[in-house]
């Protein structure tokens, strides 16, 4: 099976058609033709106002033709008794101009689903999710979260990733990435009988550089559907829909937290090199070891800002915990924070900075690319192929 869709843009040079281009260049899963309409899964065509029944009947043609190899249309002017004819006819998706990037990005997610389904049916885990804890506050959580996320995007061209976040009650991702999320977890939760891929993708925040958030509640009312039970629904889709899904999970140890935990794939503490941080070290080891068997294996201990010379030695928190730590962040206060007051990513502002090449080995370390020898469906949705994944 093809790994990518090929679209035909039947266009002329417009501010409509670089609006498609650029949806479609970010997306991995979409390849566009020069020429070749006919072999084309996706035609987007531009309507021509003047050209009356006539263009009517040629678009009406076309559809037949094609058969489930899907049109979308976009026009400056259009009747609204016309359009509802073409729709009648088999056009799946209208665009009116000017062209907003939000509804051609979410068409085309719904037309890689329309094309899953008929594909057959997905496997049940996909992406692999990575938690990332604080040990504390201040040990740079939401640095290491962002910048993991970000990191991870690098991994393989085309690589879907997501940033949640669940540092309660001020999550400051959106900060980190200088977006204005207009949507929240919560409302999500709030509405989980309408969650599926299509629905989770309008309520999530894009940023440029092709990560996508889901930014956290600003209100206790909020939170009234945010349940273990919510939580869990949401996740499994996410690690259908995501490569790659990192989660902000704050510094607080709750039902929801733990089932987050527990649902994960690795969960990584992150602390500092200092005594009040090995104490809470040690007390969330003690509580994840009663709460749940079989977390402790998933733990991942992250020295972040870790100095070579320092009262507190790694080797010596290693001893003090009978376990070793899995990476070290170095030190570099002034590179980061002038990311975050830029609201930007180290790839961004620092890609060379040792701080940097950390994270993103650490982003390898913790989520591989997915086995190439692996069957998968559009869009990172593996297809069944009798084994589990």
């Amino acid at each position: 099976m093809r790994d990518k869709l090929t679209v035909f843009l039947d266009m002329e040079a417009s501010p409509a058609r670089l609006v498609f281009e650029e949806c479609l260049s970010e997306d991995g899963d979409f390849e566009v033709l020069g020429d070749g309409e006919e072999f084309a899964d996706l035609l987007v065509r531009e309507l021509d106002a003047a050209g009356g029944e006539e263009e009517l009947e040629a678009v009406a043609e076309i559809v037949a033709r094609r058969g489930d190899r899907e049109v979308f249309l976009t026009a400056g002017a259009y009747d609204t008794e016309i359009l509802m004819r073409l729709m009648r006819q088999g056009v799946r998706e209208f665009f009116p101009q000017p062209v907003s990037h939000e509804e051609v990005r979410m068409a085309l997610w719904r037309l890689k689903a329309r094309r899953e389904s008929r594909l057959g049916p997905r496997g049940s885990k996909q992406g692999r999710i990575v938690n990332v804890f604080g040990a504390k506050g201040g040990v740079g959580t939401t640095t290491l979260a962002v910048n993991l996320a970000a990191a991870c995007l690098t991994h393989k061209p085309g690589a879907t990733v997501a940033l949640m976040d669940m540092n309660l009650p001020f999550g400051e991702a959106q900060l980190f990435l200088d977006i204005a999320p207009k949507y929240h977890w919560g409302e999500v939760l709030g509405n989980i009988s309408r969650l599926d891929a299509t629905y989770l993708m309008s309520v999530m925040s894009r940023h440029a550089s092709g990560l996508y958030l889901l930014a956290p509640p600003s209100r206790l009312d909020d939170l009234q559907m945010a349940t273990p039970e919510n939580i869990s629904r949401l996740l499994d889709l996410m690690r259908q829909v995501f490569d790659t899904v990192v989660i902000d999970l704050g510094m607080y140890l709750d039902e929801i937290t733990l089932k987050v935990m527990d649902i994960s794939d690795a969960i990584v503490l992150v602390g500092v090199q200092n005594l009040a941080c090995l104490a809470n070290v040690r007390r969330f080891l003690d509580n994840i070891r009663h709460a749940e068997a079989g977390l402790d294996e998933k733990l991942k201990i992250v020295v972040n800002r870790h100095l070579d010379e320092s009262d507190l030695v790694v080797e010596d928190m290693e001893k003090a915990l009978a376990l070793p730590v899995f990476w070290r962040v170095p030190n570099d206060y002034k590179t980061t924070l002038s990311a975050i007051n830029q609201g930007k990513t180290l790839l961004e502002t620092a890609p060379k900075a040792p701080v940097t090449r950390s994270i993103s080995d650490l982003a390898r370390a913790l989520a591989p690319a997915p086995d190439p020898e692996r069957k998968k469906g559009l869009f990172g949705l593996k297809l069944l192929s009798g084994r589990k994944g």
